[in-house]
């Protein structure tokens, strides 16, 4: 088991945030999950404040119900889908009225770009944990996109317009599993105003039409309360893979303090 600090949420959220993460091979294998559990409990101690987070395999329900012991409590179930290259998505026609081009975000468009990714998320682990206030988890997408425009963090950064406004955008990672290649969609938003008119599978299209003849396989995640992203990934021709329980934990925890 590794805990790993989490430099760049540290700096969003103004206290430590530490990532947990089995190694491979406890990923693939049982493992002393009361060893796990003491590692974690002694590393808390040394904490006044901060946060913890870890995605564990919805089949590793001893580790969960370990963790939930020492007090994390599951923010999300995150799913991932695949499509790869040999798959054939099917053909969908745009939606009538979304009327959007898509590109690359001129400089004068960065400032509306990021108030999309500062507004347009309900479903984030960030945005469903109670204990992390709105304004914070709205920051965490906004500098995340940030580091897309100013070329710190992935690939790509596509942006759909409307008569010249950004009215969405999709943010591209690339990575290598197993020695196959794959791009991912990293972050998807569209502004409130124009969601439900098809920006959002404009845009999946796209993506899925640029990079899937150069890649073994296309990857893209999101959480079970998000049915409408779930729904439009199945229905461009994704299909489901894997699960994880998302699982955080605050300190000082509530009736601790």
């Amino acid at each position: 088991m590794h805990l790993v600090e989490d430099l760049w949420l540290a700096a969003i959220m103004g206290h430590d945030v530490f990532k947990i993460s089995l190694d491979e091979a406890e990923a693939s294998r049982e493992v002393d999950t009361a060893l796990i559990g003491e590692q974690i409990t002694q590393h808390m101690r040394r904490q006044v404040q901060g946060s913890y987070y870890a995605k564990i395999d919805t089949t590793r329900i001893e580790i969960v119900r370990q963790l939930g012991a020492l007090g994390f409590y599951v923010v999300d179930v995150n799913v991932t889908f695949g499509l790869d290259q040999q798959d054939t998505p099917p053909r969908v026609q745009p939606k009538s009225g979304s009327g959007c081009r898509i590109g690359e975000a001129s400089a004068a468009q960065h400032a509306e770009v990021l108030e999309i990714a500062r507004s347009s998320f309900r479903f984030s682990r960030f945005h469903l944990d109670p204990l992390i206030p709105r304004e914070i988890a709205n920051q965490i997408k906004h500098d995340w996109i940030l580091n897309y425009l100013l070329r710190k963090r992935g690939e790509h950064l596509w942006v759909a317009s409307v008569a010249g406004r950004p009215a969405g955008f999709l943010a591209v990672i690339a990575g290598n599993e197993a020695g196959r290649r794959y791009r991912a969609i990293d972050l998807i938003g569209v502004a409130p105003a124009y969601q439900g008119q098809g920006i959002g599978q404009a845009l999946v299209a796209y993506f899925i039409d640029t990079y899937r003849d150069h890649n073994d396989f296309l990857l893209v995640g999101t959480q079970i309360a998000n049915l409408p992203s779930i729904h439009l990934y199945q229905k461009l021709g994704f299909s489901l893979i894997k699960s994880a329980y998302v699982m955080h934990l605050h300190l000082p925890q509530p009736g601790n303090s």
